[in-house]
């Protein structure tokens, strides 16, 4: 805080009975006829009335402030298991999410194994995705927006010609399309039209609430509802055929928040005449931390337990 922060606070709290005026002695001694007249009065501050002055300024560090702005203890397999996980500034958690869980899986179990009731993550990642979760423990669930909101960081694969109704490998084919004429620097100019600020359509298998219901659960009472685009930023699209199959495309994205791959990897397929889905899924990074950093799962279980024996 500099220092007209800490004037206003003392002028609040009133911890200064004298004030801050250290030109007020001087002032008595000023002549009344002087200050009537308009005269310039030369005013002696002395050094002692300036080091006075400055000692005023020197106030007790508030210890709840500097709590609430303490950082969390961010737990990964380097940094190992916080001293205390329902600290006063919370504990982060990186997790490497396992296929088949849920994020909401996740966040159950580590709740229950930390036991603090309030635990969260930033960011959902598909149950058939793996790779990082950022998850937040305690007071540090009070930073949940901030992570959602940094850069994100995906590979995987994305099988051309065929289209499935939640836009990924977890249900069945329904739509066929002829893929063999696709040239590799077609799908390289393709994919880098791709870059920049876009719109994109959520796909109807999602968590976004509609009416107060999310969209996969109106999805799978097949109703269908036109979803508006929303504004997201591809900042990097690395994308090449697979050398074992040519009909499957390995790619890399860097992203903003709210971009969903699945709708990426369906688009391109329609832009390259044809259809696609997505076959695998890995969230590599979340702003600056990786998920090369996190926990597996059962490693982390075993260090918890460990931990309280």
């Amino acid at each position: 805080m500099g220092n007209s922060g800490q004037l206003k606070d003392m002028a609040v709290d009133g911890s200064d009975e004298k004030g801050l005026v250290f030109f007020e002695d001087v002032e008595k001694g000023m002549d009344e006829r002087d200050k009537e007249l308009g005269k310039d009065v030369k005013i002696d501050v002395s050094e002692k009335k300036v080091e006075e002055f400055f000692k005023c300024l020197k106030k007790v560090p508030n210890k709840d402030v500097e709590v609430a702005n303490a950082e969390p203890f961010v737990s990964t397999r380097s940094t190992g298991l916080p001293p205390k996980w329902d600290s006063p500034s919370g504990t982060v958690v990186l997790v490497n999410k396992p296929k088949g869980w849920t994020s909401f899986t996740v966040c159950g179990k580590l709740r229950r194994l930390v036991k603090v009731k309030k635990v969260g993550h930033a960011g959902t990642l598909d149950p058939m995705a793996t790779g990082l979760l950022i998850v937040c423990v305690g007071k540090a669930t009070k930073l949940v927006d901030r992570y959602q909101g940094m850069i994100k960081g995906y590979s995987g694969i994305f099988r051309l010609g065929e289209a499935t109704s939640t836009w990924d490998a977890d249900s069945l084919v329904i739509q066929r399309e002829p893929w063999e004429h696709i040239k590799d620097e077609d799908i390289k100019k393709t994919a880098a039209s791709f870059c920049g600020e876009i719109w994109q359509v959520p796909p109807m298998f999602s968590a976004i609430k509609v009416g107060g219901e999310k969209m996969y659960e109106k999805a799978r009472r097949g109703e269908s509802i036109e979803l508006s685009p929303r504004r997201i930023s591809i900042f990097q699209f690395d994308i090449e055929r697979s050398l074992d199959d040519r009909q499957n495309l390995i790619f890399r994205v860097t992203c903003s928040k709210g971009t969903y791959i699945r709708s990426l990897c369906a688009d391109l397929g329609k832009a390259l005449n044809s259809c696609a889905h997505l076959i695998a899924l890995r969230r590599d990074s979340i702003g600056q931390y990786s998920a090369d950093d996190a926990w597996d799962f059962k490693e982390l279980e075993e260090s918890i337990t460990k931990d309280y024996l």
